[in-house]
């Protein structure tokens, strides 16, 4: 009899197969976080133990009473209960025929295992030689999961692996609250395949039947299948509405591909294909295109700005490929990305999957790259794709073809540690080659550091480098304008420059630390002389070369500006102090710095040749804090303070702000003369900006985001959504409107978005360029200041 039982537990357990296949195999719930009203009623989920013999696992029966005959029927009556491990059956009766190796259970049937709680009031019929077993007007819930349903007749062959559902439901709201339900007059599922099948199905939103599907498919396995995804509906002021139909094909577990044809009311079709693709272990990429044949809007605005062509087809592509071998050791990678040649708004216009833009250039390069212990060295194919016009263009970029970096670092016993980097760089200009300098760049930087002493608090060290470069330049008889305004000129470059530098540094710092009984408090005072000497660079081109932000932690550093192109002179000592304090659990709560520099002598390197020098000797004054005395409450700022003119040169803060549901952050962001246009003007950056989430009740939520100019008191981003959210399924709708940049005019108009989003819990979730966070089209949303991560 207890073989039988054991069978009849394994037939009742082929249920689970399917368990994960309705859930789309995501993770199960962790039920403690979720809201006590809405999923209170869902049972814990409890993981199978693989490592126990199930066979061998005892079986405990009880009922009121047991009655056997010679026809070797086994009865039990009342209350009966078979437990094995974490299963357990629960009936009023149960019958076995040990000559047919039929069980019947009749009467509050009840069947749990820890992943499945399955009831009936009617019976279960199951025979345990072939096991299968039917069983009728059953409901059920999966553990650890909102999905539950029902059935009027469920057939199960374990000896198959086959489940036929006939006239099932299956929805993840909760008993007391079925806002939608999803009805098959049958549903199959094989457990050899990695799809089930339904037919004829309903699905009802608050009893009102709302689609039918006569048939249709869905995975019980993590794999894909081709077919139709979701469709996407989208509308903004420019374009108007949208319509994206997505079709996917499978073409094999390591590749597959995606057609989304969508339609743009005011421009036409346009396509947009992507395949993904891994060959193998460590490899892998994707090539995304998009193309339309008519931009009916874009021929339409033909004339709105310079040169601004009136091709009506548009395209883009977009590679993304990489490889590594030996525990990424070694690797070659690929990222190239181009629009058609001058179509400078595509991005603006379509917003295509790839890569962010930078200062409106898209990068194409090349890699490869080794990192072994102390070596490590890369080739790098690099070139970039402007989408500007050539005459809005401050600083021509260079494309990289190639640039060899290689590095070597060690240590001698524990007092002197070494680097020898080495660098070959070929830059040339894709564009106006005949008006552009181009140059080959060699450079060799030794680096050597001593501790002098480490003890008790006390860190003094000597660094020392050397920067040897040599240039060999080709300048054309007539230079671009560009170069003409910052006073380069055919005569003033040289076609072969060689440049001899060293840098020289001691740097010591001191901590001292003071114990009370809340807090540890660290005063950290550092200082630093350092010295490289002056050499004229006018006669060097800049290739890869920009400013630097200046702050207290770049007061530390030997390089004014980024790139090699442009290494200042640099006499100077550079002062500051840090105070910390931490709480008893060694959480940093607290952190300010502030350092300033005094130069020896003025700084002769100019960054342009027509730049004008300052002979003030003392840098700006930099200073920085970090806030974090409550957990849900931070604050950040960082300030410089130009001395010689008595004025702010930039600042920026942040302040965060979380408790329970409401969240806020609020940012501000100076520059002086941080606001350059292309056609020349100049002003003041001085931006505002807000995000919050906020609760309006328990089932209604709001974000709102805002950026704002304030100096030319015009809009940047704003974005308002508002979220349902019941138990079972959410519905919710967002307006954003931001500026929408014209790279051909260099202007921005007001761009307005609408979306709506809707989710059934569990299922599935359908969003209309929408989405419910902070997270504006222009600007990220930051994560709150903390100083312990």
């Amino acid at each position: 009899m207890l073989n039988h039982l054991k069978k009849l537990s394994l037939c009742i357990s082929s249920v689970l197969v399917c368990a994960p296949a309705v859930a789309d195999n995501a993770p199960l719930m962790q039920i403690t976080e979720y809201d006590e009203r809405c999923y209170g009623y869902v049972p814990e989920y409890v993981a199978p133990d693989t490592t126990v013999d199930i066979q061998k696992v005892p079986i405990s029966i009880t009922a009121d009473s047991m009655e056997s005959n010679i026809k070797n029927n086994i009865k039990y009556d009342g209350d009966v209960e078979i437990i094995q491990g974490n299963k357990r059956l629960k009936a009023d009766k149960t019958t076995f025929n040990q000559h047919t190796q039929e069980m019947t259970a009749s009467g509050n049937i009840l069947y749990e295992d820890g992943q499945i709680t399955v009831s009936s009031d009617t019976t279960l019929y199951t025979n345990l030689a072939t096991n299968s077993t039917e069983l009728h007007n059953a409901t059920y819930m999966i553990n650890g999961s909102v999905i539950r349903g029902s059935t009027e007749k469920a057939v199960l062959n374990n000896e198959n692996k086959t489940i036929s559902l006939y006239d099932a439901s299956v929805t993840t709201c909760p008993k007391h609250q079925p806002s939608w339900v999803l009805n098959s007059s049958e549903v199959n599922i094989d457990q050899n395949e990695v799809f089930g099948e339904a037919y004829h199905t309903v699905f009802r939103f608050h009893d009102v039947p709302v689609l039918y599907l006569p048939y249709f498919n869905f995975p019980i396995k993590n794999e894909r299948k081709s077919g139709l995804l979701y469709p996407n509906i989208e509308y903004t002021s420019s374009d108007g509405g949208m319509l994206t139909l997505p079709i996917y094909w499978n073409i094999a577990p390591n590749y597959d591909f995606t057609y989304s044809p969508k339609i743009i009311t005011r421009r036409g079709l346009l396509n947009t294909g992507e395949f993904r693709y891994m060959p193998f272990r460590n490899t892998y990429g994707s090539v995304y295109g998009q193309y339309i044949s008519h931009d009916r809007h874009y021929k339409n605005d033909g004339d709105t700005g310079i040169n601004h062509q009136t091709f009506d087809e548009r395209w883009i592509y977009y590679i993304n490929h990489e490889t590594y071998f030996s525990d990424k050791d070694y690797g070659f990678l690929i990222n190239f990305t181009r629009v058609r040649s001058n179509d400078y708004n595509y991005v603006n216009d379509f917003d295509p999957k790839v890569p962010t833009l930078i200062d409106n250039q898209l990068v194409q390069s090349g890699k490869l790259y080794v990192d072994k212990n102390n070596f490590d060295a890369n080739l790098l194919v690099q070139k970039y794709q402007l989408l500007v016009p050539n005459e809005y263009i401050v600083n021509l970029p260079f494309k990289l073809v190639p640039r060899v970096e290689m590095n070597y670092h060690d240590t001698i016993g524990s007092h002197l540690a070494y680097r020898s980097g080495f660098e070959y760089s070929r830059f040339r200009v894709e564009e106006l080659k005949e008006q552009s300098y181009k140059g080959d760049r060699y450079h060799f930087q030794p680096e050597i550091e001593l501790p002098i002493l480490n003890k008790n608090g006390i860190d003094v060290r000597a660094i020392g480098r050397g920067f040897l470069t040599h240039y060999e330049q080709d300048i054309p008889s007539t230079l671009y304008s560009v170069y003409v305004t910052h006073g380069f000129t055919p005569g003033l470059i040289n076609e072969k420059v060689n440049r001899y530098l060293y840098n020289g540094e001691i740097y010591s710092k001191a901590t001292f630390v003071n114990n009370t009984l809340s807090f540890k408090q660290t005063l950290e005072p550092e200082i630093q002389y350092m010295y490289i000497p002056y050499r004229n660079h006018d006669h060097i081109g800049i290739y890869d070369s920009t400013d630097r932000v200046y702050d207290y932690y770049s007061l530390f550093g030997y390089r004014k500006y980024a790139g090699l192109d442009r290494i200042a002179d640099t006499n100077r000592i550079s002062y500051g102090i840090t105070y910390r304090m931490y709480d008893n659990e060694l959480k940093e709560r607290l952190r300010f710095n502030i350092g300033q520099g005094y130069d020896f002598h003025s700084q002769k390197v100019k960054f342009y040749p027509n730049e004008t020098s300052t002979t003030y000797p003392r840098t700006p004054i930099a200073t920085g804090i970090n806030l974090n005395f409550l957990d849900y409450v931070s604050a950040n700022g960082n300030l410089v303070y130009n001395t010689e003119k008595g004025e702010t040169s930039s600042w920026n803060s942040q302040l965060n702000g979380m408790y329970e549901e409401f969240k806020v952050q609020l940012s501000y962001r100076y520059l002086r003369d941080g606001n350059q246009t292309m056609n020349g003007e100049i002003s003041d950056l001085k931006q505002l900006g807000g995000a919050f989430n906020f609760p309006i009740t328990d089932d209604i939520k709001g974000v709102a985001a805002m950026y704002y100019d304030l100096e030319r008191s015009r809009n940047i981003d704003q974005k308002l959504a508002l979220k349902y959210e019941s138990c079972c399924y959410s519905i919710g709708f967002q307006i954003e409107r931001f500026n929408k940049p014209d790279n051909y005019t260099l202007t921005a108009k007001n761009e307005t978005k609408y979306g709506v989003f809707f989710e059934l819990k569990g299922l599935t979730d359908s969003n209309m360029n929408a989405s419910f966070s902070p997270e504006t089209k222009l600007i990220p949303y930051n994560n709150a200041v903390n100083l312990n991560k």
